[in-house]
């Protein structure tokens, strides 16, 4: 019995896997796991569909996935797009492309290079981003790096460092992600150490240093250390907090 669950699967073309415990898990084609599934690895090339939660040390996807429940475990890479139900709970995040979740994100680190979009809120130690980033709920990182090609979003943003650039000559699949939305990032509070933004609009921005760039739309800038705000910014009041 214990061998049978710890046994790997192959699947070339169509096919299904029935939940349970595996060593290695690869499909080449369109797949289907039914149940809740635990995987040293798992590889798809193809189409996925996930009917419940997965936990897999190492997860790729090479194509398009749907799940209907929770993404966990150590490593996660998406080349293409992944849509599911549930939360992203990985160690390390590597996007090429567009992931999408009606929970959260929580790891170490993510590199999204494309867009992640969240119905809850995500917390990262390191999170860079080229492309999109809208999070309905709360985002959190000790170092945060946005370069964006479209219209970004959260509710609050805190972390250490802080840093919400443009991106100029964003690649076509970038351009198509962006919807034609000029890149923006729209917040209702930034708190940081040291923060440096570009177009923004925040009702709130609280930190240490903090530089405001052209194109920013904020409310209300509150420093401790250091404050500058390029000409090409609108800022409506600013003060050194005691």
């Amino acid at each position: 019995m214990e061998e049978r669950l710890a046994k790997d699967i192959r699947i070339n073309g169509m096919g299904q896997v029935p939940g349970g415990n595996y060593g290695k898990i690869n499909t080449d084609g369109a797949a289907t796991i039914q149940g809740e599934v635990r995987c040293a690895s798992f590889t798809a090339n193809g189409s996925l569909k996930l009917t419940n939660s997965i936990y897999a040390e190492q997860f790729r996807l090479n194509g398009t996935g749907r799940s209907s429940g929770t993404i966990a475990g150590g490593k996660l890479r998406v080349d293409g797009t992944m849509k599911l139900d549930g939360d992203v709970s990985f160690s390390s995040i590597n996007i090429n492309g567009m992931l999408q979740a009606r929970g959260g994100a929580v790891g170490e680190q993510a590199h999204i290079d494309g867009g992640m979009k969240l119905d809850g809120s995500a917390q990262y130690e390191t999170l860079k981003v080229h492309g999109l980033l809208q999070v309905c709920g709360r985002l959190r990182a000790r170092e945060l790096d946005i370069v964006m090609a479209g219209a970004c979003r959260a509710s609050e943003i805190r972390g250490e460092r802080i840093s919400v650039r443009k991106r100029l000559g964003a690649s076509r699949v970038l351009a198509w992600l962006s919807s034609s939305l000029a890149p923006c990032l729209t917040a209702e509070l930034i708190e940081g150490d040291d923060i440096v933004l570009e177009a923004t609009k925040a009702g709130v921005v609280r930190g240490n240093t903090i530089r405001i760039g052209p194109g920013c739309e904020i409310d209300h800038v509150e420093y401790r250390v250091h404050y500058e705000a390029d000409p090409g910014a609108s800022v409506g009041r600013a003060g050194q907090a005691p």
